[in-house]
């Protein structure tokens, strides 16, 4: 009888396994839709704006650059307008101020207005407040669980009182911007995100400690004398933080934890004519900055 079962499971096992069906899945490739990368800021040096196609998902090469755009931005408080001209690389578009003028202010409310090939893109946003960076401080850090022994930097700057504020941290190693998705150091208010409830206080550790270096595996790598270390903080909206987040986790995707996310794009806060979202962003931050020499 045991042998009678045994073959009767050997046979359905060998049926199933024989009965596997190819699935094919059509999926939505938007290769060529305008894609806008308009994170400016109040600075007096110039601005760019860059527009470039998108393209399919396994697709590693350059973007190609959209060209023959018109690209403004108008600063609806003080009912002022900004023409981006493009320069000589596709899709680069870019507005340098004298020394008298900015895009705007804290509390200022901005637009950008995009026309290519027929179609009509724009989007609004508010310069929000910034906090001053009071310090970049070191520590010699030995014994540590895996970190290499060595010196360690932190950040240090206080989130305003009043929940809702959000930030783009941006570390520079030796003038280099630190631009893997790893190094990406968002923060609302003083935490790293809405439901912390953190509001008003200094950022938390993992915040200030963001700032150094990380090797290929995501670990935090030692500087060494003479080097320098500039950060700058970049007001953001609380849009801009959700599509930073989402970015972050997209490109990471696999890396961050035990299942992968599904794929999806940034969600875009710049609509075209029909009121459809395109993609892409449009932020203007006010920005604070400290450097500092390692010794």
């Amino acid at each position: 009888m045991k042998q009678i079962q045994l073959y009767i499971l050997l046979s359905l096992l060998l049926a199933a396994m024989s009965c596997e069906d190819v699935i094919e899945i059509d999926t939505k490739d938007n290769a060529g839709d305008l894609v806008i990368d308009a994170w400016v800021d109040t600075r007096s040096q110039t601005q760019e704006i860059r527009l470039t196609l998108s393209q399919g998902f396994f697709d590693n090469t350059v973007p190609t650059g959209a060209a023959g755009a018109e690209v403004s931005i108008t600063n609806i408080t003080r009912g002022e307008t900004y023409d981006f001209a493009e320069g000589t690389s596709a899709g680069y578009f870019s507005w340098t101020p004298d020394t008298t003028e900015a895009l705007g202010a804290v509390g200022d409310q901005l637009r950008l207005d995009i026309s290519y090939e027929g179609s009509d893109y724009s989007s609004t946003t508010m310069i929000n407040r910034v906090p001053e960076i009071d310090s970049i401080s070191q520590e010699f850090i030995d014994d540590e669980v895996f970190l290499d022994d060595g010196i360690y930097l932190e950040v240090f700057a206080r989130d305003f009182e009043g929940q809702g504020d959000a930030y783009w941290i941006k570390a520079f190693k030796n003038g280099e911007f630190l631009s893997d998705a790893s190094d990406i150091n968002i923060a609302y208010d003083a935490g790293f995100d809405a439901g912390s409830g953190i509001d008003g206080i200094i950022f938390i550790t993992p915040i200030r400690f963001f700032i150094n270096e990380k090797d290929e595996d995501g670990i935090d790598t030692p500087w060494e004398v003479g080097e320098e270390s500039y950060v700058e903080i970049h007001s953001i909206s609380q849009e801009a933080f959700n599509f930073m987040e989402i970015a972050r986790d997209q490109i990471l995707n696999g890396d961050n934890g035990i299942f992968a996310l599904p794929l999806a794009n940034a969600r875009s806060n710049i609509f075209d004519q029909n009121g459809q979202r395109a993609q892409g962003f449009f932020n203007v931050a006010a920005v604070s900055s400290l450097s500092k020499v390692i010794e």
